[in-house]
């Protein structure tokens, strides 16, 4: 059975959705989408109308399993192994020896990806420290991959890649550290499980504290779908993150100094860094 979603209705939603994950949906790009997703999924519910829907969501969702059904849909995952690829490099060759250097022997080199989406960013990390980098011979070092959709982390374990996912991949690097199959790729067995992935709202506060710190925090590409007030407190929450010194990256139209100003900005190469 179809349930209209109004535009009333529309904005009851998105103001939920915000107050929940901190993300801001315009009626314009957004109320299509909704409009579908509503369709469908209040069939599936046999849900007559969009009040018994919402009752749902906000009273009889104590596992946030709807509410997570309703992130996956209307998050965007879009995104390519070695994307911004000269982040990877600054990362591998400057930003990690410096943390290895000041940091006592034995200690964990910690890097969040947030949102990793279905885990191109993270992995591109460790081919990028295979590749490049000698450290992980000397320092144990551990990436933690979250995001708000479970559907994304589920693809992300399993580590299977389209022809354009991985159009960007240096041929000697894919040949090594990916199997083709008849549709895409799959990286290989002993790449699988290097990244510890994790469904993780940077908007609540257990689950955040449930992460530890890190030395590193790649965020590219999530600020934009935030408003002013949403990207201050995710960056604050990036900075009790962050271990003394540091790092945080962002998209290439993301600017931290913009929405806080406790970070320092540095300059690597062409590169722009943000510094705890």
């Amino acid at each position: 059975m179809s349930v209209v979603l109004s535009e009333e209705n529309f904005n009851k939603l998105s103001e939920y959705i915000y107050r929940k994950s901190g993300i801001y949906l315009e009626v314009d790009k957004h109320f299509d989408k909704l409009v579908k997703y509503m369709s469908s999924r209040c069939t599936e519910l046999e849900f007559d109308s969009f009040r018994k829907y919402f009752y749902k969501l906000r009273f009889d969702d104590a596992d946030g399993l709807e509410f997570q059904e309703l992130m996956n849909a209307v998050t965007v995952n879009e995104t390519y192994f070695y994307r911004e690829v000269n982040q990877f490099e600054v990362l591998v060759n400057h930003i990690l020896p410096e943390i290895h250097a000041s940091k006592p022997a034995g200690e964990i080199l910690r890097i969040l990806s947030a949102p990793s989406s279905t885990g191109e960013e993270p992995y591109s990390m460790i081919l990028h420290l295979l590749e490049e980098a000698k450290l992980i011979e000397e320092r144990d070092i551990e990436i933690v991959g979250i995001d708000i959709d479970s559907t994304v982390i589920e693809k992300a374990k399993k580590a299977n890649y389209s022809d354009r996912a991985v159009h960007a991949i240096p041929k000697k690097v894919l040949s090594a550290y990916f199997d083709k199959k008849q549709f895409g790729y799959k990286l290989i067995d002993d790449l699988i499980g290097t990244v510890d992935f994790k469904v993780c709202n940077i908007f609540d506060k257990t689950d955040v504290r449930k992460l530890g710190k890190f030395d590193v925090i790649f965020s590219r590409n999530m600020l934009i779908y935030f408003d002013d007030a949403s990207r201050k407190e995710v960056a604050m929450t990036f900075y009790d993150l962050l271990n003394p010194d540091g790092y945080v990256l962002l998209g290439h139209a993301e600017y931290m100094s913009r929405i806080v100003s406790v970070y320092k900005a540095k300059k690597i190469g062409d590169t722009l860094v943000y510094q705890k």
